[in-house]
């Protein structure tokens, strides 16, 4: 029987690994580091106080925590790396790390902005890789990155290295080899972060800037 290209290979098994890591996991922990920040039920009026620090959201992300009519009532399961990024950067007053949030962060940086970053830094590493592919050195140095970031925000929360457990979990749980769900998810999220980002840059530079924030908020509704 002939074998395809496209079949599925180790290297392709560690891209799906390193996907289910970053959505699972990872995601969880920072709802968690939001839910040490505000519990859900006090998220829309910390929201209201709060507005006019967030750049413009993406239509998902508005019609997520901003519903009309009503508020937002979840528990954060529903918002991905893309949205609790943006919400835990500029909702918090969380100091930034050496580089500056946006930015990748020196490899001695534990701080909990590194820790926010460093997570963002491997989502898009996976996603903007040439291939589908990552190979077992690659997928070590990613893991790396990650496992620092879990293990400072484990000890933010003070969860008995909760996440790092379930971490190392799936690093050796058997994988289906053929699904490839997990990295069309993060690409959905990184599309949806290149509009936001964006807002972000030119949000920060206006507030810089000393143009009225008031004013340059309402102005992107």
């Amino acid at each position: 029987m002939a074998t395809s290209i496209y079949a599925s290979t180790p290297e392709t098994t560690n891209s799906n690994r390193a996907s289910r890591i970053l959505l699972g996991p990872c995601t969880d922990q920072l709802r968690d580091v939001l839910r040490h920040r505000v519990p859900p039920a006090n998220f829309h009026h910390v929201l209201t106080r709060n507005r006019s620090n967030l750049p413009r959201l993406t239509p998902p992300q508005r019609d997520l925590i901003l519903p009309r009519p009503g508020r937002y009532s979840g528990d954060y399961s529903d918002m991905d790396i893309s949205l609790l990024y943006l919400l835990l950067r500029n909702m918090f007053n969380i100091p930034a790390h050496t580089n500056g949030w946006g930015n990748a962060p020196d490899v001695s940086d534990s701080s909990l902005s590194a820790s926010i970053d460093r997570i963002r830094e491997a989502r898009n590493g996976v996603v903007h890789s040439a291939s589908t592919s990552v190979t077992q050195t690659e997928l070590n140095d990613l893991m790396a990155e990650i496992k620092m970031a879990v293990i400072a925000m484990d000890s933010h929360l003070g969860n008995s290295n909760k996440y790092e457990k379930e971490v190392d979990f799936l690093l050796t749980e058997t994988m289906d080899p053929e699904q490839d769900t997990f990295i069309q998810q993060l690409k959905k999220q990184v599309e949806e972060d290149k509009t936001t980002m964006e807002m972000v840059s030119k949000f920060e530079k206006r507030v810089n800037g000393n143009t009225p924030v008031f004013r340059f908020f309402f102005s992107l509704q």
